[in-house]
């Protein structure tokens, strides 16, 4: 009986595999967001290959730079392959994957749950923590891309709209972060999944997740108003009971990052506005104080290449989220402009919007509205082509450590 049951099950796994493919919400995202590993992943060896890049000579100075040999030894598994990508804030969770977290370093803005996952990982290969990162954000990033064309369909029943979607998600000029050593693909991943299981009544799922997403990043907390919309549309006809279901998924993620934050205090690791404004020099101030420090230096020419293009993004945001309050249901809108008015209470006294441009990646229904915008087929092929092009530029740029987002 063992033996049957065990030559059956290859043929029970390759027909569930095979059923899977055939599934046009799995195949459509896993063709879009290898086309984006795969490319960006070719490039960046021919980028190194044509021009090497050479370490920043305040790697040494830096923080970040303690564990950064350590991170990838020459002799680890795919080194040469991996090295590119060993950049910025990947430096930064990698270390405290080495070293956890101690008492008044920069660090502690970066919550734990993508560093916890990248010591857990390493020792299966080889050491490598860079490859460990790639790993969990790529792996990531294919689930964000699947549960998005999920919830597309689920909300509009709509694949070509999920279809445009991806395509102008993946071909935006700092997508390449999804597949870099970034929290961005987990934290779309888990946001994702805390919608889609909240539209499907499924409380403790939420929770857990909308928790992890606040244990990835400290803005993770602000999934509890759309959550709580959801929560409240649905809760309109039902009574007390349904109340104290659906209260843990709305305040999952506020628990998820003030366990975080309690962690922090517990332990005596510092405090998290004296990091921010101390050693990274960002400071809280209303959003149009950022807008208007902005306005000022491009009118004297003092901006910089890479905090235009975050202003672009901030415009590309604006616009699209106008369009998402018109088409969308609140909840979607209230994700999009809560997160972009914390993002924006970070105010730097030098270059404004401060990575902007990568965190246009997490506004999900903003490349939602401009798959609606972009419906011809033309068009959307000809803001692959261009806006691809801008990703070669940016990831060129990554690479040999010009800072982009």
């Amino acid at each position: 009986m063992i033996s049957d049951t065990l030559r059956g099950w290859p043929r029970y796994s390759t027909r569930t595999v095979v059923s899977a493919w055939r599934d046009e919400t799995i195949r459509i995202p896993i063709i879009i967001f290898a086309a984006l590993r795969v490319i960006t992943g070719i490039a960046a060896l021919l980028i190194v290959h044509v021009s090497p890049a050479t370490l920043p000579a305040w790697l040494n100075g830096n923080p970040s730079g303690e564990t950064y040999f350590v991170a990838l030894p020459r002799s680890a598994p795919l080194a040469s392959l991996v090295e590119p990508w060993h950049r910025y804030d990947t430096a930064w969770y990698i270390k405290i994957a080495i070293q956890g977290y101690r008492a008044s370093d920069p660090a502690i803005v970066f919550p734990p749950l993508y560093p916890v996952a990248i010591r857990l990982i390493a020792p299966f290969v080889g050491g490598n923590y860079v490859l460990a990162a790639l790993l969990i954000s790529n792996t990531a990033g294919l689930i964000a891309f699947i549960l998005l064309f999920k919830l597309i369909e689920l909300e509009f029943g709509d694949l070509w709209l999920a279809r445009r979607t991806l395509i102008c998600l993946a071909a935006f000029p700092t997508a390449f972060y999804f597949v870099a050593g970034y929290t961005e693909s987990i934290y779309l991943a888990l946001t994702l999944g805390a919608f889609l299981a909240t539209f499907k009544k499924n409380w403790l799922l939420a929770s857990l997740l909308a928790a992890l997403a606040g244990a990835v990043r400290l803005q993770g907390a602000l999934l509890c108003l759309p959550l709580a919309w959801i929560a409240y549309v649905q809760l309109r006809e039902c009574g007390l009971d349904a109340f104290l279901a659906r209260l843990p998924a709305v305040l999952g993620s506020v628990v998820g990052t003030l366990s975080y934050m309690a962690y922090i205090e517990v332990n005596n690791l510092g405090s998290l506005e004296y990091a921010y404004a101390h050693q990274w020099k960002l400071f809280t101030r209303l959003p149009f104080d950022a807008i208007e420090n902005f306005v000022t230096r491009y009118s004297r020419a003092q901006t910089f290449g890479f905090e235009n293009d975050n202003a672009l993004a901030l415009i590309f945001i604006v616009v699209m989220a106008i369009i998402v309050t018109i088409k969308m249901r609140p909840a979607y809108s209230l994700y999009v402009w809560s997160t972009l008015a914390v993002i924006l209470l970070r105010y730097h006294n030098g270059p404004q919007f401060e990575s902007m441009f990568r965190y246009a990646l997490l506004m999900f229904p903003c490349f939602i509205a401009l798959g609606m915008v972009l419906s011809n087929q033309w068009v959307i092929m000809s803001y692959a082509i261009v806006s691809g092009q801008w990703l070669f530029i940016l990831l060129n740029r990554f690479i040999h450590w010009i800072w982009v987002a």
